[in-house]
């Protein structure tokens, strides 16, 4: 069973990280060519809620598939309470990326649901639209490094 949650759950995270790279890297300069400021940000909005949905199931397999790998590679919820397992370098790894992954969650909540709709209409709600996606893919990556970590041994 692990085996099938851990493709899952990178199945999930290609996807995710994947796709917030090719906005930033791909959609984003291509739509910058377009000289219409109104027909850009439709474009973008367009894209982007297409692939917000989507996005979305990708963190939902994530929350659900992260748990179910941990559980299967032996890390209870108790061992995760449990302070001495803080003190491992295991344990602060892992404790670093579900901090991570719980702000970017909430991060990608406040994205998604109150400025990216707001951006269309509001220059300021789009520069903090564009802060929080810039952020939310770095701690992305940072996450997958932890998460490198984790599986390889070097956390």
């Amino acid at each position: 069973m692990l085996n099938l949650f851990l493709f899952l759950h990178i199945m999930a995270a290609l996807f995710w990280v994947g796709g917030m790279l090719f906005l930033t890297i791909v959609v984003a300069p291509f739509l910058l060519r377009m000289e219409d400021a109104r027909e850009r940000s439709a474009v973008y909005q367009e894209v982007g809620s297409r692939y917000r949905f989507w996005g979305w199931i990708a963190i939902a397999t994530l929350l659900v598939t992260g748990p179910l790998n941990l559980y299967f590679l032996g890390v209870s919820p108790s061992l995760i309470f449990d302070a001495s397992f803080h003190t491992t370098t295991y344990g602060k790894v892992l404790m670093a990326k579900l901090t991570f992954v719980s702000i970017i969650v909430v991060s990608s909540l406040l994205h998604d649901f109150w400025l990216g709709p707001r951006a269309r209409s509001s220059p300021r709600f789009s520069t903090l639209a564009r802060i929080f996606g810039r952020s939310n893919l770095a701690l992305a990556i940072v996450i997958v490094i932890l998460a490198v970590l984790l599986r390889t041994g070097g956390g």
